[in-house]
């Protein structure tokens, strides 16, 4: 496995294990001076490349990324990604079915 670069590491260290107080995107933009775009990039990163188990809250007041810490929190991250991707692959079939107005 790849080494972590300085940012990587940084990121990494600040999430929290488990999803009782998972630290919050703004948070971490906060803490780290970095765009939101760049903190999701390297969480981004972080998952795909490195596999490092971070997961993601989406229930407000309690939301942010944690570092998953057993299976139920694994199941409780995946829960809105397959749910999401159900959903984008719903919408992606009816535009690819939606009758066209002819140019005319």
């Amino acid at each position: 496995m790849k080494q972590l670069d300085k940012e990587e590491q940084q990121l990494l260290d600040l999430l929290p294990k488990g999803i009782e107080q998972p630290r919050p995107l703004k948070e971490l933009v906060k803490l780290t001076g970095w765009s939101n775009r760049r903190v999701r990039g390297i969480i981004n990163r972080l998952i795909v490349i490195h596999h490092q188990p971070i997961g993601a809250r989406y229930e407000h007041p309690n939301n942010g990324y944690f570092i998953i810490t057993n299976d139920k929190e694994r199941q409780q991250a995946l829960a809105p990604l397959t749910s999401q991707i159900a959903m984008m692959s719903k919408r992606a079939q009816a535009i690819s079915n939606a009758e066209l107005e002819s140019e005319e």
